[in-house]
């Protein structure tokens, strides 16, 4: 049954990921309509470019942002054999594992694909997680490398970012000109310029970054409920998954974690937990599914296998 779910998920992220590629195909017509044919092009063009790079430059990314330290079987036998034994279990290659100094409890999983992926680990998860605990976060996060979540993270969250630099930026350029001081008629046509690139920054930014956001939402909130199943796979049995999540929840409920002040779109899709949103609007654009509603299906996870 689990395999059969992460094929669907591969079928269902192909789907996705050629909904984004629509995305960006209607952005690009959309600015050709309202500027030239040849801004289409070149915005496409671009948009291709931006995407190229951050696939292959995510992981050097990430690690550089978190300071991230590489582990080695040496300076950590610990970690690196609990992963070295995982990889083993699943038949997947020996991802490069690193240890952030962030206090907050969490870990991530990047990389293109198995053969490329890197895994990292704070200092604040290692220090309040126990052995059993600690194995279940790197089942999960092998389990999101196996899946080929990283990749499809990588790739929609610099769709988003795409959008929004965009629309953003379009809608800045707009109000510098509209907020020139001047005279005449000249002046007169610029600022109804300034108007105009306002107008189409604001309608790509209304439009175009809930709509990405929630195509993200589409994969995201399924898969993590899959890695957690997948640790359970890979470690051959969900306590250790369980009591690190219960530890988290406890932490969250007595105010011992607070919300991520990543401003990373990447690294927050990309983090094991992210904290629970405090309202409907919130909620309803978080990408990682309640920690109570992870521990259910869990408990349940026989059923699943």
């Amino acid at each position: 049954m689990l395999y059969k779910q992460i094929e669907q998920n591969k079928r269902n992220s192909r789907i996705i990921m050629g909904l984004f590629t629509v995305l960006l195909l209607v952005l690009s017509v959309f600015l050709g309509m309202c500027f030239t044919y040849y801004a289409g092009i070149i915005f496409f063009i671009i948009g291709i470019i931006y995407l190229v790079y951050v696939y292959f430059d995510a992981t050097r990314h990430l690690m550089k942002v978190t300071g991230a330290q590489k582990v080695t079987k040496e300076s950590n036998p610990r970690i690196y054999e609990l992963v070295e034994e995982l990889c083993l279990a699943g038949g997947l290659p020996m991802p490069a594992i690193y240890i952030t100094p962030d206090r907050d409890p969490n870990a991530f999983a990047t990389g293109r694909d198995p053969e490329h992926a890197s895994l990292a680990i704070t200092q604040g998860l290692l220090e309040i997680m126990n052995e059993k605990e600690v194995q279940g976060v790197i089942g999960h996060e092998l389990a999101h490398i196996r899946n080929y979540d990283t990749r499809m993270t990588v790739i929609a969250s610099a769709m988003v970012n795409l959008i929004f630099y965009t629309g953003v930026g379009i809608l800045l350029v707009g109000w510098a000109i509209v907020d020139q001081k001047g005279k005449g008629w000249l002046d007169l046509i610029i600022k109804f310029f300034g108007l105009l690139l306002i107008m189409i920054g604001a309608a790509i930014s209304i439009v175009g970054i809930p709509l990405a956001k929630l195509l993200m939402l589409l994969m995201s909130r399924q898969r993590e409920y899959l890695a957690d199943v997948g640790s359970v796979d890979l470690t051959r049995e969900p306590s250790g998954l369980i009591s690190a999540l219960a530890k988290l929840e406890k932490l969250e409920e007595t105010g011992q974690i607070d919300d991520t002040d990543s401003n990373n779109m990447m690294l927050n899709n990309l983090y094991f937990n992210f904290p629970s949103a405090k309202n409907w609007y919130s909620r309803l654009f978080c990408d990682h599914p309640p920690l109570d509603k992870r521990i259910e299906r869990l408990k349940d996870s026989d059923k699943i296998g």
